[in-house]
């Protein structure tokens, strides 16, 4: 009844086609995106048919016999259009298991799109991975989110530092002015954590000109000086703050609270969801409380990223 077939980029078009129209994907997942960085993984994603006609995908890569799916992404999962149904989830996983056997891989870490990406219910692969692979579940990590049409309030100290950017002159605006962000985000996180940001800027500027609609850039400025900015992942449901950094002055100023202010109020925009992304560390084991408390300063709420496993 199903086939399952491994991805060759001869087929890149038909993923990318499936990837727009599917009820669980995001533009994270198009070729165009995940390819990026090929070179630093070894794909093993397949496409799944059901009497011919594409049925489901499977983003996934592997290293020493694991299957993940995916390490290059901030989520993965079995991608699913409205077609798809609990009880043929089941039975494709079931087959799923069968076939990376067969390759030679020895346990599957698998980490689902979070529901708030959704664009209509798709969690019938956790009912699978329950019922069909009894999935261990091994990580959780707590991510935050505003949810835009009613969001809750925000803490008086965040309401504070809108007023101070606003009376220090502080304007927020869309930019192309990546480099000198990157500028500030890479001093941060080398000070703060000894790290480099995951992306390059020659990257984030060969996927922003790929993806020109989901991939964006606001800015803080102070007489015409970016002191701060938010890298933002458009999704038809959700807004992500990729990556958020701001200079010694914009920190002093209430650059960050000023570009959520205008992100919230002041954007036209048809997303449901707004998330930070996670607050945790050591994959979940660690919480960074001043870093959440800040998030749920703006009113933001618990939503979570889950990891499951099983062995094959």
């Amino acid at each position: 009844m199903f086939e399952i077939r491994r991805y060759t980029p001869d087929k890149a078009e038909e993923w990318n086609r499936f990837v727009k129209q599917s009820k669980n994907g995001t533009f994270l997942f198009d070729r165009q995106y995940m390819d990026y960085h090929a070179d630093r993984f070894h794909d093993h994603s397949v496409m799944c048919y059901l009497k011919g006609r594409l049925y489901a995908l499977l983003p996934a890569n592997v290293s020493d016999g694991i299957l993940c799916s995916h390490q290059g992404l901030t989520y993965g999962g079995l991608i699913m259009d409205e077609k798809a149904t609990a009880a043929n989830t089941v039975k494709l996983f079931h087959l799923l298991n069968d076939y990376y056997r067969s390759a030679g891989i020895r346990r599957i870490i698998y980490r689902p799109t979070p529901w708030i990406y959704h664009r209509i219910p798709a969690e019938e692969d956790l009912f699978a991975i329950y019922n069909e692979c009894q999935g261990q579940m091994t990580a959780k990590e707590i991510s935050t989110c505003i949810l835009i049409p009613h969001p809750t309030k925000w803490s008086t100290l965040r309401k504070r530092c809108v007023m101070k950017a606003k009376r220090n002159g502080i304007t927020v605006r869309m930019t192309d002015d990546y480099e000198a962000f990157w500028q500030i985000l890479s001093q941060n996180l080398f000070h703060k954590y000894g790290l480099k940001p995951v992306h390059t800027i020659g990257e984030i500027r060969l996927l922003q000109s790929r993806f020109p609609d989901n991939i964006q850039l606001v800015g803080a400025y102070h007489h015409g000086r970016l002191i701060g900015g938010m890298l933002l992942y458009l999704t038809p449901i959700v807004i992500h703050s990729q990556y958020i950094a701001t200079d010694d002055e914009g920190k002093k100023t209430g650059a960050l609270d000023l570009i959520m202010h205008h992100l919230l109020h002041e954007m036209n925009h048809s997303q449901v969801f707004f998330d930070f992304g996670k607050s945790t560390e050591e994959h979940g084991d660690k919480l960074n409380e001043n870093l959440i408390h800040q998030k749920e300063g703006f009113g933001g709420r618990g939503v979570c990223y889950d990891t499951y496993e099983w062995t094959l």
